[in-house]
């Protein structure tokens, strides 16, 4: 299977799918859901196939390395045996974000994602056509105009998309993440972070306000057109069979593009964050506690990700 997405179409695929900010803005319905992703279901592929693990060592170390997406159904589960089997040995499970305190995640939320009681709101910031095309769209997924106008432009992209996402039937609620959280909810053990909730937002925040615009203006597009729908479908598609080909063509695609919105998505939310998650992945296998990481698929993908930096780094990583 091989992914062909036009360049302004990568831009929404990576900010639905490279990021947990799916899991972030919609921690309260995987908190709901949780206990019934770790259900097993009847699969829609072999279980053997689906989904991207790894084992990595070096010298005495060793740590379990898990390709997440960040929506999903409840077919996906369980997730193969082998894989299984270390998940339940394991006495550490880490994500990219602990965001499963709805409680704490929350505020964090409003003050970063929001615009302030007495700021402008996005309805006076936006171009009238842009605007129009916004509010022709919040009644199909029932976001209250009031509180979608409060919203921040990369805010309100990102909640169409996983709404889009959402009425397509992939869900948060069936991440990876959500399962494994259940796993470790009912197994005692710890959950643990590769970055953190505040650092993930600050991520799109610190975006310039064009910048912002045109991620709106964007996955405004791609809702319009069906291609959000079509093409988040075919991205989840590929990590349920397991498909890396398909992934790294995604990548390679992703690192041509030169425009402004395109280097943000892979200079900062994608291949900028690799270092820091290898130092991270380092630091847990050093703990000498049985420890499985899942971080967002397309990071493991290209020259620059996870993969190829724990190999320059003297690590034998090996699919499962």
């Amino acid at each position: 299977m091989s992914i062909h997405l036009p360049m302004h179409r990568l831009l929404q695929v990576a900010l639905a799918l490279s990021s947990g900010v799916a899991l972030l803005l919609h921690a309260q319905p995987i908190l709901l859901g949780a206990e019934a992703a770790s259900a097993p279901a009847s699969g829609i592929e072999s279980v053997a196939t689906r989904g991207f693990f790894w084992e990595a060592r070096k010298g005495e170390r060793r740590i379990d390395l898990i390709g997440t997406v960040h929506v999903g159904r409840p077919g996906f589960y369980p997730l193969p045996p082998e894989l299984q089997a270390r998940i339940d040995q394991a006495a550490v499970i880490v994500v990219e974000a602990n965001v499963f305190n709805a409680r704490k995640v929350a505020p964090i939320i409003e003050h970063t994602a929001y615009y302030g009681e007495r700021d402008a709101g996005l309805e006076q910031r936006l171009s009238e056509p842009l605007r129009t095309r916004v509010a022709t769209l919040l009644p199909r997924y029932e976001l209250d105009p009031a509180r979608a106008w409060r919203m921040k432009p990369w805010m309100l992209a990102n909640t169409l998309v996983i709404l889009d996402a959402i009425r397509a039937g992939l869900n948060p609620a069936y991440a990876t993440e959500a399962y494994l959280y259940a796993q470790a909810q009912r197994g005692g053990k710890t959950i643990d972070e590769v970055e953190s909730v505040e650092f993930q937002l600050q991520l799109f925040d610190s975006a310039a306000p064009e910048l912002q615009a045109a991620f709106l203006e964007q996955s405004v597009r791609g809702i319009e057109s069906g291609d959000a729908e079509r093409e988040v479908e075919a991205l989840v598609s590929a990590w349920v069979s397991g498909d890396a080909a398909a992934i790294e063509h995604l990548c390679a695609t992703m690192r041509e593009g030169d425009g402004l919105a395109e280097r943000f998505v892979v200079d900062q939310l994608l291949e900028g964050r690799n270092p820091g998650m290898a130092d991270a992945i380092e630091r847990f296998a050093a703990s000498g506690k049985r420890t499985v990481v899942a971080v967002g698929s397309l990071h493991y993908f290209g020259p620059h990700g996870l993969l190829a930096l724990l190999r320059s780094r003297g690590w034998s990583v090996n699919r499962l």
